[in-house]
């Protein structure tokens, strides 16, 4: 029986370099139905608005420069995007069109489908999926470009829509989808258990371009794809979603959104990874990499010792503790392959950090834990927020200073997004922060929120200097200040001290991890 033919589309607003396994188990789960995929990717093409995450954070100097990927791995588009989706879909007629977007690409993915919709008046079945959808179904549903919106996991219900198109079924019953129905009405179905994650194929990264598998980590060029390892967070962070997934599907299917794949499940993938894909660097995709127990780790680390290629992986402070054998756990990731790690700090004030991020964990563990990587050698990059609803300069500060007790190799300070369905993003509306329309747009330094105490222009000046203020002396601290004023002589300022800092901290081709000087 002919399979149904089916156009992936992935709305790069950010030209985020690392291929997202979302697409590649997609493909996967449907050519292993006789179904028929492509992707068009719009990664690579210019167009307004865009934020370019490569390019920022190398500005903001949170990571080692590299080659430039218009060199190496992401090659840019002359072309124009709206005429080469229309092509491409002209070319390949699909049976369905199929988005998945979070928020801030939202917007991008619409626009595609708008333009071709209405501009080019092509009426090919819609649906879009994602964390957005998830958490703002309804004003996903409102868009009319969109005839199925998908709430939760798409394993499944995205699975199930493509057999029944093939074989001309009903299927605005399919849990997960909220369907618009040809007489006008909608039909919103509850969201289904969560799906076994032991039970899917592995990814078929086939749909990208190959110049797509190459990405910058610590200053070089791999060939690098992620490999999941866990889905979902156990921890409840509250610039987060992944707390409210784990609502969503205790109450809506009495089953648990955070679930970890078995190792010789993720060995399988490795193994594609290597032999299929020619893999240099694994991506371990998991928001908590060491939400493992003692007996997993070892029996992951193991497993690994069969391939022994480097890795990059993110936990928390608190997973690398000595009270929890931090520096053992450490030790067998090194030995079997870990190259960098990341580390969520977030906020450096013990308060605001436990009341309004909900990570209550204290300084002097953070700081206490964070000395095990560097016993070991092991490079890895701070990760911070500043904006956050409620905050302060003065609060703001107290993150600076506490990264500044850390020999990180590298920090990121991103400003604080409300992302729907979030906890923050509830309080941000309460307060008056943010209007309830809000939709998020990529990560860039100017923050959506107009709080009196921290206005969107003294968040961008501190964001532009965060590093700065985190790495130099203390003696530097005045002239860094200096850096802050959104000025012509601010910026000749900043650019000096970028130039310094440049060579300072990131003059080798393998970090030195250099104690911080107070």
């Amino acid at each position: 029986m002919k399979g149904c033919r089916v156009l992936l589309v992935y709305p790069n607003e950010r030209d985020m370099s690392l291929v997202p396994p979302v697409f590649g188990l997609f493909a996967a789960l449907l050519r292993e139905r006789g179904h028929i995929v492509d992707l068009f990717d719009c990664t690579g093409y210019d167009f307004e608005g865009k934020f370019d995450a490569a390019v920022e954070t190398e500005k903001a100097l949170m990571v080692k420069p590299a080659d430039p990927a218009s060199y190496q791995g992401v090659k840019v588009k002359q072309t124009n995007m709206y005429d080469d989706f229309a092509k491409k879909v002209e070319a390949f007629s699909p049976d369905l069109l199929a988005v998945s977007v979070t928020e801030s690409t939202f917007l991008r993915g619409i626009s595609l489908l708008d333009d071709f919709r209405f501009k080019r008046k092509n009426n090919i079945l819609t649906i879009i999926g994602g964390v957005f959808p998830t958490f703002a179904p309804d004003r996903a549903f409102r868009e009319p470009s969109i005839d199925i919106v998908c709430v939760g996991e798409g394993d499944v219900a995205f699975v199930e829509l493509c057999e029944r198109l093939r074989d001309s079924k009903d299927f605005t019953d399919i849990p997960n989808l909220w369907v618009k129905k040809s007489n006008g009405n909608t039909v919103k179905n509850r969201t289904g258990p969560a799906v076994d994650i032991n039970s899917l194929p592995p990814l078929d990264f086939s749909i990208f371009e190959d110049d797509r598998y190459y990405r910058p980590m610590r200053g070089n060029i791999y060939r690098m794809l992620p490999v999941e390892t866990h889905r979902g967070c156990p921890y409840t962070c509250t610039f987060c979603n992944s707390p409210t997934q784990n609502e969503l599907y205790e109450a809506e299917s009495q089953s648990k959104f955070f679930r970890k794949k078995s190792v010789e499940k993720i060995r399988e993938e490795l193994v594609n990874f290597k032999e299929k894909w020619n893999g240099e660097y694994v991506f371990f995709w998991a928001d908590t990499f060491l939400a493992w127990t003692s007996n997993e780790l070892e029996e992951f680390c193991e497993m690994y010792s069969e391939f022994k290629i480097p890795f990059w992986c993110q936990s928390r402070t608190e997973t690398i503790s000595d009270s929890v054998g931090g520096y053992e756990k450490l030790k067998m990731l090194k030995d079997v392959g870990l190259h960098h790690m990341s580390f969520g700090m977030e906020h450096g004030n013990e308060k605001f950090r436990r009341e309004v991020v909900d990570r209550p964990y204290t300084n002097e563990s953070a700081i206490a834990a964070l000395k095990n990587p560097v016993k070991l050698d092991i490079p890895f990059t701070i990760n911070n927020i500043i904006g956050f609803p409620d905050e302060t300069y003065e609060l703001a500060m107290d993150t600076v200073e506490i990264n500044r007790q850390f020999d990180s190799f590298s920090l990121s300070c991103a400003t604080f997004a409300p992302f729907k369905g979030t906890a923050l993003r509830t309080l941000a509306e309460k307060r008056g922060y943010v209007d309830s329309e809000l939709i998020s747009p990529p990560n860039s330094s100017w923050s959506t929120l107009d709080m009196p105490k921290f206005p969107k222009e003294k968040i961008f000046a501190l964001q532009r200097v965060f590093v700065m203020y985190s790495k130099f002396p203390k003696s530097r601290w005045p002239e860094i200040k200096k850096a802050e004023a959104l000025t012509p002589e601010g910026d000749a300022i900043l650019k000096n001290l970028k130039e310094e800092f440049l060579a300072t901290y990131f003059k080798d081709s393998e970090p030195a991890i250099n104690k911080v000087n107070n």
